[in-house]
């Protein structure tokens, strides 16, 4: 008795991924994950860069205020949020008041491209 070898072909009706299918997809996955990780990781920098220039805009604007009312710059970053200045979680802000017409604000967080940034009262500027 010969008995005949059948080969197994699937049905057409089968669905479904090959192994050689999913590795590939799954390498296209891990490329596509290098290159965002390292953009992310910047994007974020360059957020806490923002919130600290913020910090330093708004505190400004706020030292103006309370010296205004007061005739005077507030020496600590209590006095300026008793007038409504609300720092960002994470920035450390330092008041340094150089004379009595001229201030310093420097906002510092260790996340950011650089460690801290300074604005000058007399020209206005962050760096």
């Amino acid at each position: 008795m010969i008995r005949s070898i059948t080969l197994l072909r699937p049905s057409p009706q089968a669905k479904g991924f090959t192994l050689i299918e999913l590795l590939v997809v799954v390498a296209i996955i891990g490329i596509l994950a290098a290159f965002a990780i390292p953009q992310f990781s910047a994007y974020r920098a360059r957020a806490y860069d923002s919130q600290m220039k913020s910090d330093l805009k708004n505190a400004a604007v706020a030292m103006e205020s309370y010296f205004a009312e007061n005739q005077t710059y507030p020496t600590t970053v209590a006095a300026l949020t008793s007038i409504g200045f609300n720092p960002t979680a994470g920035v450390t802000l330092t008041i340094n008041i150089t004379s009595s017409t001229t201030f310093t604000l420097t906002a510092a967080t260790p996340n950011g491209t650089q460690p801290s940034f300074t604005l000058d009262s007399v020209t206005g500027l962050i760096y």
